[in-house]
């Protein structure tokens, strides 16, 4: 599908999107319905905005190479198993490793969405997300990338950033237009809202990306003191809007955990006396 710029859903131009991009679209679709979930032809079509014909073929090149595989009675598809042996050596598998648990306790914590968010290029991409019982649920899936100035998970990561390099992370998506009620609309406000976020330690980004959303990020650096991942909670502005201070307390708990992890890696087990292979 497509949006009323031209782009379709994953923000690349329908009309000069390459084959590679339209193959990674139908994957990161597969991360919407949670893991080992299968899904029809028909539904993967409409979450890329593909003719049925031309996602069925794709799916059957998929399966041939490994990377999909389909029930032989529903006829439906998930990801394979070898897609997940490639996705073991993706990324920092110590930061999600170590991510994982802790998410968990957040949610626990707080009822709410809980999610780990890095930095590629000029966006927040989510790479872990732990799901709330709630009942009204947020949105955000893992693949999903947001733009860095009104999200509250990339705002958190422009935490080290200075003003000439928030400029040229923002400048295109500054410039667009948006539904949000409190968006930054320039780069003075954008600037001036992270000074707050970063003297109080964490970003709130509320009504801004979704009418009735809000979210608050916390920074995690790895032993060097580099940012590296935001830890946030995402959630229907009525349940969160009340609960800011009691939110970013609990984040700030979880991304220290988190970067003790980092810290303080499991070592190997040791190995028996006399099991050491022999010749």
């Amino acid at each position: 599908m497509t949006t009323a710029s031209g782009a379709d859903t994953n923000g690349w131009p329908a009309d000069r999107s390459t084959s590679a991009e339209r193959v990674a679209a139908l994957l990161l679709a597969f991360g919407k319905g949670g893991a080992g979930s299968y899904h029809g032809v028909s539904d993967l079509a409409r979450a890329v905005g593909r003719e049925r014909s031309q996602v069925s073929r794709m799916l059957h090149a998929l399966e041939r190479g490994g990377l999909v595989e389909q029930d032989p009675v529903s006829r439906r598809y998930r990801l394979g198993w070898s897609l997940l042996v490639l996705a073991s050596g993706a990324g920092d598998a110590a930061l999600l490793r170590a991510a994982r648990p802790v998410l968990r306790k957040v949610v626990a914590r707080t009822g709410e969405v809980a999610l780990l968010s890095v930095q590629r290029g000029n966006r927040s991409l989510t790479v872990l997300r732990e799901e709330s019982a709630q009942s009204l649920r947020a949105g955000g899936w893992v693949g999903r990338s947001s733009p860095m100035h009104c999200t509250a998970s990339g705002r958190a990561l422009l935490f080290d950033s200075d003003d000439e390099l928030v400029e040229a992370l923002t400048a295109d998506d500054l410039l667009a237009p948006s539904h949000g009620l409190a968006v930054p609309r320039n780069l003075d406000e954008l600037l001036a809202r992270l000074h707050i976020e970063r003297e109080r330690g964490y970003a709130v980004a509320s009504e801004e990306v979704e009418i009735g959303l809000t979210s608050v990020a916390v920074p995690v650096r790895n032993p060097a003191g580099d940012l590296v991942a935001v830890v946030n909670i995402s959630g229907p502005t009525s349940r969160l809007i009340t609960r800011i201070d009691e939110v970013a307390r609990r984040l700030r708990a979880a991304a220290t955990a988190l970067e003790t992890a980092l810290a303080n890696p499991p070592r190997p087990p040791l190995s028996p006396p006399g099991s050491e292979l022999t010749r």
